[in-house]
């Protein structure tokens, strides 16, 4: 992947239809943990052969957000499996198997840390920020959630110093518009929902795009 931005799809739990109408979309993403079916595997190979977009792969770690109902080492395994259909594959930086799992993944790996309920500390954001370049993942993500406009500006100077891969998302209402305006400071990926919001403050898919066509 180059560094200009992409608006990534946000595929729901009927992400075979989803991805049929996520045209605008530069790449999609498939939530393993949100699938209704035995067998998520299923799912993403019937994505991969309903559109040539990059697929990013994740079964997200319930501390921060996700719903996967089996063992870490079960979680685990499962990424290392979507591998083989999916273009990326995103891992949380808190994982306990994060180390494990980067060394078992085929495909290049987005680094990932949500936080649901505030901002980090400067020094932090900061440190999360450099464990993340040491893991030497293609991909930095870090979704915070903003309490003023000055969290805000950390989140784009942040942007504007990274020396990787970068995605910075600001979730809940405060920051809601630097979905749309990240991009702008260098974040490699924006993420909107095709039928069903899976974040806070999360925009749909036709909005970033709409934001995007204004923007340009």
């Amino acid at each position: 992947m180059n560094h200009r931005s992409r608006i990534v799809a946000v595929l729901g739990k009927d992400a075979e239809d989803d991805v049929q109408v996520a045209g605008e979309a530069d790449m999609v993403e498939l939530r393993l943990d949100l699938l209704s079916l035995s067998d998520p595997l299923e799912t993403l190979k019937a994505v991969r052969r309903a559109t040539v977009k990059p697929i990013i792969a994740t079964a997200r770690l319930q501390a921060e957000g996700g719903m996967f109902q089996g063992s870490e080492r079960e979680r685990i395994d499962l990424l290392v499996k979507a591998a083989y259909y999916a273009d990326y594959v995103d891992v949380e930086l808190l994982a306990d198997l994060r180390d494990y799992a980067i060394s078992k993944i085929i495909k290049p790996v987005i680094i990932s840390y949500h936080d649901f309920q505030g901002m980090p500390e400067q020094s932090q954001l900061m440190a999360i920020y450099e464990e993340m370049k040491k893991t030497k993942a293609a991909i930095a993500k870090i979704a915070v959630t903003p309490k003023s406009l000055q969290d805000n500006l950390r989140i784009l100077q942040l942007l504007l110093d990274a020396d990787m891969p970068l995605c910075m998302i600001a979730m809940g209402r405060v920051g809601r518009h630097l979905r749309a305006v990240a991009p702008l400071y260098g974040s490699v990926l924006t993420y909107g929902f095709v039928t069903e919001s899976t974040a806070p403050g999360q925009m749909s898919l036709a909005e970033l795009c709409l934001a995007r066509k204004l923007l340009s």
